[in-house]
């Protein structure tokens, strides 16, 4: 079931569309009053919290995870998270009050375009989070977007090369190009730079699919920029399916050598 801890984000990166100014959290009584409330109305045991960032401070995260255990909620859930504030000691609350699964921004894994995108973020930051989070037990989700002002596909490369480093299995992975939505500080960049007229021009002639660019920010060109785009999503779609199918063929001999009761594997429903 999808709850909402609080709306708004404390950052403001380049590229987000959100418009609204500020942070504004629900208590954690509040918070914890709704999920007891789904659990015994509806019986839902997995919360996915969808705000834009749940772990807006490390005293917040902890904050709610300790009143998850002190209500002895017994429940899973995943949020969004910040890896900055991704440290042991908040990850072990997280871990022991139920969460399974950090959905993080990285969005690129170069410090230079992490300060154009004012990302408030470093790639010393990414990686010690990112380790901190798979040594808790708590799976992590990697974002990653290329297109940004001044990138690269030296710059992609290196995303492409730290989502495979870190790949626990747990997600398909892919990288998106940037997007100006209207509103943010990118989009005002492409109307300054002549890439873009109006909100008018972006929603009927430019943003016509999120796989493709709405606006070229690189100096490469746009045949340049989706060939790179396809060599970087074609490696790490081979390696998505190769760990796939590799885990089918484990399913399989469990099933016939170990003779594993619980196997489900070729059973879909």
């Amino acid at each position: 079931m999808p709850v909402l801890s609080g709306r708004g984000c404390t950052f403001k990166c380049n590229f987000c569309y959100r418009m609204d100014e500020g942070f504004r959290a629900r208590s954690a009584k509040s918070i914890v009053e709704e999920i007891k409330f789904l659990q015994k109305n509806y019986g839902i045991n997995y919360i996915i919290f969808m705000d834009e960032l749940l772990m807006s401070s490390k005293q917040r995260a902890i904050e709610l995870s300790e009143a998850f255990i002190r209500a002895e909620l017994k429940i899973k859930w995943w949020c969004n998270g910040r890896l900055n504030y991704a440290v042991p000691n908040v990850l072990d609350a997280m871990k022991r009050a139920g969460c399974v699964f950090i959905n993080y921004g990285i969005e690129s894994f170069d410090d230079g375009t992490l300060l154009r995108m004012n990302k408030c973020l470093t790639t010393q930051q990414i990686e010690a989070g990112v380790k901190a989070t798979l040594e808790a037990g708590i799976s992590p989700g990697f974002n990653i977007i290329f297109g940004n002002i001044g990138e690269t596909r030296e710059i992609l490369k290196k995303g492409v090369d730290f989502l495979l480093k870190y790949d626990d299995g747990a997600e398909c992975r892919t990288i998106k190009p940037v997007c100006p939505y209207p509103g943010s500080p990118l989009y005002y960049y492409a109307i300054e730079k002549g890439l873009l007229r109006s909100v008018q021009d972006f929603y009927e002639n430019k943003h016509i699919n999120s796989d493709l660019l709405t606006v070229n920010f690189t100096n490469m060109s746009d045949e340049e920029y989706y060939d790179a785009l396809m060599e970087a999503n074609s490696v790490l779609l081979k390696n998505y399916y190769e760990k796939k199918k590799s885990s089918a063929v484990e399913l399989t001999r469990r099933i016939y050598i170990e003779k594993d009761k619980n196997f489900r594997g070729f059973r879909h429903t």
